[in-house]
């Protein structure tokens, strides 16, 4: 593959060329629809995904979250306190600390029970970091900041998806 930018002959199929670093991602076209849906991960910010909000109050009670959750048929809700994520209650955390032997009284405020201080992606991160987060940190929903400043939540489900509806 000819780079355009040096005319250095790197190997078929190299993402960016071996003598100047340009990038050949787009010039191979070889790769058809794996290329497309390549590039549309990690150049597609958040924005291209749904996303969902619920908010609740670090003191709101667990059983007033659960019930919440299942009327909006979400997986997660934001704990936001002045504005500011400071923790997140899922699924997984009702199944692990509400659940056995040693489970508080579902009364509980919901900040005893959340994952503190998620991590939070920014709107303008791409699907690829959010793929990337969710598989190291074995997450299945993240908090997104918007440009705005609010929060919102996408999850594996959104990414699926916008996997699903691309034509590649």
């Amino acid at each position: 593959m000819i780079c355009p930018s040096c005319g250095y002959d790197n190997i078929e199929g190299t993402d960016r060329c071996e003598e100047c670093t340009t990038s050949l991602f787009n010039l191979d076209d070889s790769q058809g629809g794996s290329r497309d849906l390549a590039r549309s991960v990690m150049e597609n910010d958040l924005s291209h995904l749904e996303r969902e909000f619920l908010a609740v109050s670090p003191g709101s009670s667990v059983t007033e979250v659960i019930n919440q959750m299942k009327e909006a048929r979400l997986g997660c809700a934001l704990v936001l306190e002045d504005g500011k994520v400071v923790g997140i209650f899922t699924e997984r955390d009702l199944l692990n600390k509400l659940t056995g032997k040693t489970a508080p009284l579902p009364t509980v405020a919901v900040k005893e029970l959340m994952s503190p201080n998620p991590e939070v992606l920014r709107e303008t991160d791409s699907v690829a970091t959010a793929l990337n987060k969710m598989s190291v940190g074995r997450y299945r929903h993240i908090p997104v900041q918007n440009s705005d400043g609010t929060y919102c939540v996408t999850s594996i489900k959104h990414v699926l998806k916008y996997l699903a509806k691309a034509e590649w």
